[in-house]
């Protein structure tokens, strides 16, 4: 029994540090008219029942090629029937952007509402991005009116591709940021991460700093950092540890994993294992007995991946973004990391599920987020916001 449960534990850790391709539980039953001409789609499987929009992403074939894979967007819950794993859901069907959709098909519900960066009606290129491990790539959008010296890079989370990012471009554009959305290491067309394995944000930070460097050669003077979820986590680190730190002047973090041993301790839940597959899991990974993602170190140290040691890298105004529903990264860390951080971090009480939060209400999440920047930029004009060192 006790090999049975170290055996688990290595399998539980690997797979925390291990990039892979998304499931796919979520099956089409139905497709239908609905009232008006709408169409309707009929869903079973987990998050179809959300309140929100969301992207359903389908028929995906690798990792490396979810670009293209297809998509179509889904409105709100319209009806449902049955119980338990059984029960299927009916949401509007507002498009389908690629693909065909079909009865069978199998896919997973996610929050990016945007699969090309084309859907946001801005200038858009893609450019080469160097990174420490190699030459990797972004996607660089124009404002309609520059803000001169404004910039603001999005990064990614944990299991996601760059496309997760693109419903915080347009709020940034409006104010006049050119935009930076990253693929980093593990990505798509991105070098191989450490071991091909992620670094829980202390290796990815060093590609988002990388990033604000490239950024900084074009001419941004003020930088923006927004991370979802694992990216709030490089993002944090880039901001305390990197280079190029003090051109960044503000944070703006959704769903963040600020606390790497409580997810750990979640992730374990949600997957029905025993607390102590999660504990020996930790022990693992911080011992080096499961090699991690991050260079010059075998081991993971989950023990600088709490509120406290990244609350103190806090240095710049920071928005969190954080839900109570979120069942994949509990919001505790993030509340701790508020307490800790009070004079610097605005936190705004949302609703929905992890990552999710902008699909719940895109105009709460979008006025939020540019009254924060306005409000930095504003206090940083007449002087009157002081920094904690």
């Amino acid at each position: 029994m006790a090999a049975l449960g170290c055996s688990t534990a290595v399998h539980f850790a690997r797979r925390v540090l291990t990039p892979a391709l998304p499931d796919q539980r979520v099956v089409v039953t139905g497709i239908e008219s609905g009232a008006h001409g709408r169409q309707v789609v009929w869903l079973n499987g987990p998050d179809t029942e959300l309140p929100g929009r969301y992207s359903f992403i389908f028929d995906v074939r690798s990792r490396e090629e979810q670009h293209l894979a297809g998509h179509a967007r889904l409105g709100e819950v319209v009806d449902s029937v049955g119980r338990g794993a059984a029960r299927r859901v009916a949401r509007e069907l507002v498009s389908i952007d690629r693909g065909e959709l079909r009865v069978g098909t199998r896919g997973r519900v996610t929050g990016w509402w945007y699969s090309d960066p084309r859907d946001l009606g801005l200038a858009v290129r893609r450019v080469s991005l160097p990174l420490p491990g190699g030459v990797s790539w972004a996607w660089l959008f124009e404002p309609s009116v520059p803000a001169s010296g404004k910039w603001a890079v999005h990064v990614h989370g944990r299991g996601a591709l760059p496309e997760e990012t693109l419903r915080g471009v347009q709020v940034s554009a409006e104010l006049g940021y050119r935009s930076l959305v990253i693929a980093y290491r593990n990505d798509p067309g991105a070098p191989q991460g450490h071991r091909s394995r992620y670094g829980l944000g202390l290796s990815e930070w060093r590609d988002v700093d990388a990033a604000i460097g490239w950024a900084i050669a074009q001419g941004a003077e003020e930088v923006s950092l927004f991370g979802w979820s694992m990216g709030a986590t490089a993002v944090i680190l880039a901001a305390g540890l990197g280079m190029n730190s003090s051109k960044v002047t503000s944070m703006v973090l959704d769903s963040p994993a600020l606390d790497w041993r409580g997810i750990l301790m979640q992730q374990a839940r949600l997957a029905r294992l025993p607390r102590a597959v999660a504990r020996l899991a930790m022990v693992l990974l911080r011992c080096g007995l499961v090699a991690g993602g991050v260079e010059n170190a075998r081991h993971t140290d989950l023990g600088s991946l709490t509120p406290r040691t990244l609350g103190r890298m806090i240095r710049v105004p920071t928005l969190i973004h954080a839900s109570p529903d979120d069942t994949f990264v509990p919001w505790d860390g993030a509340i701790a990391l508020a307490q800790m951080r009070s004079r610097l971090v605005r936190f705004r009480v949302a609703s929905g599920e992890h990552v999710k939060l902008w699909n719940v209400d895109a105009h709460r999440w979008e006025a939020e987020t540019a009254s924060f920047l306005r409000f930095v930029e504003q206090h940083a004009l007449d002087g009157r916001l002081t920094l904690a060192r």
